[in-house]
């Protein structure tokens, strides 16, 4: 835990994983070298949530915490990005004055404006801070054309679907308060992708407010991500938020 400043807020950053003992040590390295490089001015903790993994990331992840004081692991039995920073968020021993957050393991956001979205939440008072690919100061570096076509798609079809008024869902890059998440909490079911898209909707649905930045992002040359089958799950999930919005007179 960084404790060379006096500001009392802890800054809660989780990282999910599969199968990552290729990367997963040059990213807490590389994280924890911007952290400090950057005089980053929080407090806080690196929890790496192993998701299953049947490689030896688990191995390394350990490594890594005896390694790095801030950094603690989470080993869960069961696979997904959305159970994974559900169940790390969920912690009790996170204060509702804490600050939580998650990023990519391949760290595709730039890690340059990760303060700025603390800083919505812990300064401006924002509830949620969520990285944007599509804003028109954005950047995205990438050579997956079809990959960027479908998350465009997949943006303008949530942003109609939800009325939501923002242009990225999907970056796995965000900012949130606890006190926040308590609230939205309750409401939130998915396990996997759609997870980025169900918190926003319903932090909107439950009338917090959130800021939008925009991010420089460079796409991994090596996503697990399956198009189809993610993309097609992700819309399946989206009608069944829909559905259970109604249900719950928040839509």
């Amino acid at each position: 835990m960084n404790t060379e400043n006096n500001n009392k807020t802890l800054v809660h950053i989780v990282i999910p994983l599969y199968n990552e003992e290729k990367i997963i040590s040059k990213t807490v390295e590389r994280l924890a070298s911007f952290l400090i490089g950057s005089a980053f001015p929080y407090e806080y903790t690196i929890t790496l949530v192993n998701n299953a993994s049947t490689d030896n990331s688990l191995v390394l992840c350990e490594n890594l915490a005896e390694k790095f004081s801030c950094v603690r692991v989470l080993n869960l039995v069961e696979k997904g990005k959305g159970r994974a920073v559900r169940t790390s968020w969920s912690s009790e021993s996170i204060k509702e004055d804490d600050v939580v957050s998650f990023m990519d393991t391949d760290l595709s956001s730039d890690l340059t404006f990760f303060r700025s979205l603390v800083d919505a939440v812990v300064i401006e008072k924002y509830d949620l801070a969520i990285g944007n690919r599509l804003g028109k100061n954005s950047k995205v570096i990438s050579r997956h054309r079809l990959r960027k076509l479908a998350s465009h798609l997949y943006n303008i079809f949530i942003r109609m679907m939800f009325r939501t008024g923002i242009e990225d869902h999907q970056c796995g890059f965000k900012v949130m308060s606890k006190q926040a998440f308590s609230i939205v909490a309750p409401f939130l079911q998915d396990n996997a992708w759609f997870f980025d898209t169900e918190l926003i909707v319903v932090a909107l649905r439950k009338k917090l407010k959130i800021k939008s930045i925009d991010i420089i992002w460079t796409d991994s040359t090596d996503s697990k991500v399956s198009l189809g089958k993610t993309s097609y799950d992700m819309f399946r999930a989206a009608w069944g938020l829909k559905g259970r919005l109604k249900d719950q007179k928040l839509l």
